[in-house]
């Protein structure tokens, strides 16, 4: 038998005792380069994959390889840089889920059923992500060792917090490894809280030191107070002097943060920085079709790739789409289908890197004229029925169609906490799958923002 049949009758042994995302990613891309008395030497493409194949896997694929050959043998995993790696480029999506903030999709972080479904099993790798990817499953694998901090950087709706959220996934099926995700902002209000309240700074310190993993999203927001960016940095050190390991996220790199103070943007730079880049049409599809799946519908090919097309830099807004799709085909009893997907989706044109991305005043000025309101009562405090829903369909909209953050948002809507905005994207997205009327407002408000533009 020759090494390559032995190489891969051994994987086929080993694949179902390892995670499909894990196959995929961090056994697949590995070479059998040699088997002599006894020794399988593998090679792999970066000492990333080395490290974690040799600490979880080597054994089992020993046996593997041992069971084919009908006797004794051990792999020993090496680095072969310029290994060719032709492991499948998207990660496995058999978990059902719905999500609700930072894409891909919606996700509210500090739901923990939503929490459970941001895995790294869900999430979909191309070449855009595929960095990140494997240096927050570093971050999940061996917390501590490589990577500290890790700053995670990109545009709205690329995926950071799914990997945040991800490496927290992992991490706690480890005993004994307790792991923190926070906003950023809600940092901030806790740390001003326990000012202003006087209470106890050791016991909001305890909050953070007591974990082996912090996760920090949206650190963009630490540029507005100086007050917390002394605490942050204080925090900081306290964690890295313990070994936990940080994590950050971020819309931008830390060199174009505002107002950020040179000792922190030293540390956010002392580790190691990745970048999320906007998904290439493969990539978008393979989204597209995991989202499907998981909301259990059937989409064609050709109407997928269409819905493709019409978005390129934000993967929420790719979701949305489809979601505007499956609604219609719900509430209208009809089969999707290209020429169906067409219609619904005939006023959406594709977007340019330099266009088709609307001000929120736009927005604001658009639902303020639909709902015939005045544009401070659509910003303003009333709670009355009509209000409320004009506000949250506005603030749906700016979430859908901008780069805005929902830090961002809520400070374009009367100075509302991210947590008011996060609840009015979720409860108009949940009426668009349910009632005809909102789905037909929606629909009309986007098609007319878009026609201004």
């Amino acid at each position: 038998m020759d090494t390559e049949t032995v190489w891969r009758t051994s994987l086929e042994k080993v694949r179902p005792e390892i995670p499909e995302y894990m196959f995929a990613s961090m056994i697949v891309p590995l070479q059998m380069l040699s088997l002599d008395n006894g020794t399988c030497t593998v090679g792999a493409p970066n000492s990333f994959t080395k490290d974690i194949v040799a600490s979880r896997y080597a054994a089992l694929l020993s046996e593997a390889v041992s069971d084919v050959l009908g006797r004794a043998a051990t792999v020993v995993v090496t680095v072969v840089e310029s290994a060719d790696a032709p492991g499948a480029d998207y990660a496995s999506a058999d978990s059902p889920r719905r999500d609700t903030g930072d894409g891909p999709g919606l996700i509210d972080p500090g739901n923990s059923g939503a929490q459970k479904r941001y895995t790294f099993e869900n999430f979909v790798v191309g070449d855009s992500n595929k960095f990140a990817y494997h240096a927050a499953l570093m971050v999940g694998e061996f917390p501590g060792q490589k990577f500290n901090p890790l700053f995670i950087y990109g545009g709205t709706g690329l995926g950071k917090t799914h990997l945040l959220l991800a490496i927290k996934d992992y991490a706690e099926k480890t005993p004994n490894i307790k792991v923190k995700y926070v906003q950023t902002s809600s940092f901030i209000d806790e740390f001003i809280a326990t000012l202003t309240q006087k209470r106890d700074k050791a016991s909001f310190d305890q909050k953070y030191i007591n974990n082996k993993i912090v996760l920090f999203d949206d650190v963009q927001a630490l540029s507005s107070t100086d007050a917390t960016q002394d605490k942050f940095f204080d925090l900081f050190n306290l964690l890295y002097a313990s070994n936990s390991h940080i994590v950050l996220s971020s819309d931008r790199p830390p060199s174009e943060i505002p107002r950020l103070s040179d000792r922190i943007r030293s540390r956010f730079e002392g580790g190691l920085r990745v970048d999320i880049m906007p998904p290439d049409l493969e990539t978008r599809l393979a989204i597209l079709k995991m989202k499907a799946h998981a909301d259990g519908v059937e989409v064609p090919d050709d109407a997928l790739r269409f819905i493709a097309s019409k978005v390129k830099d934000n993967i929420r807004s790719l979701e949305g789409l489809l979601n505007r799709v499956v609604a219609s085909a719900v509430l209208y009893r009809t089969r999707i289908d290209l020429e169906m997907v067409q219609d619904v989706l005939k006023d959406q044109v594709a977007e340019t890197a330099l266009s088709r991305v609307p001000p929120v005043e736009l927005i604001q000025n658009t639902v303020s004229d639909y709902y015939k309101i005045l544009n401070a009562e659509l910003v303003g405090k009333s709670r009355s029925r009509p209000l409320v829903h004009a506000r949250q369909v506005a603030m749906y909209l700016c979430r859908e169609m901008t780069d805005a953050t929902l830090i961002s948002i809520g400070g374009r809507f009367g100075g509302r906490d991210h947590t008011t905005v996060l609840h009015s994207c979720r409860k108009v997205e949940g009426l668009i799958k349910t009632k005809r009327d909102t789905f037909e407002e929606v629909t009309e408000l986007t098609n007319m923002i878009n026609r201004s533009l």
